[in-house]
């Protein structure tokens, strides 16, 4: 393959020099801010989606976040206890939106601080990508 090659350093200097990245990132202060609605369908995927939420809130507090959790992820949310990489601690679950389809097929409620979505998981993330959200599957 030739012409240009990215470095894939991940040595501070290389990732924070601008002059590295400007083609690909441009300045755009008149952008408007990020908004990412992060896809956490499995346990794994919830746990994934929480280090994310963290990554994003301290790298881009600017950035609309949200999670929309469903399938057995809900489960594992549900019942994860606190330290576990499903638990969601308030700060994280503020950005949580649960599938009612996951929780009426578990025969279960959500505990109170925690978000259901209006209408199923997928339905919601096709309308907030329609509404201009960057899907994550995480």
């Amino acid at each position: 393959m030739t012409g240009t090659t990215m470095s894939t350093s991940r040595s501070p200097a290389a990732s924070t020099s601008s002059n590295d990245w400007s083609d690909l990132f441009p300045a755009r202060p008149d952008a408007p801010p990020l908004r990412i609605v992060l896809h956490a369908p499995t346990p794994g995927a919830l746990a994934r989606a929480r280090s994310n939420l963290a990554n994003l809130r301290q790298d881009r507090p600017g950035a609309e976040v949200r999670i929309v959790i469903n399938g057995p992820a809900v489960e594992a949310l549900l019942d994860a206890a606190p330290g576990t990489p499903q638990h969601l601690d308030a700060a994280a679950l503020a950005h949580a939106l649960v599938c009612p389809n996951t929780l009426r097929k578990l025969g279960r409620e959500a505990p109170a601080g925690m978000r259901v979505l209006p209408q199923g998981g997928i339905e919601s993330l096709a309308l907030l990508q329609q509404s201009a959200w960057c899907y994550v599957r995480c």
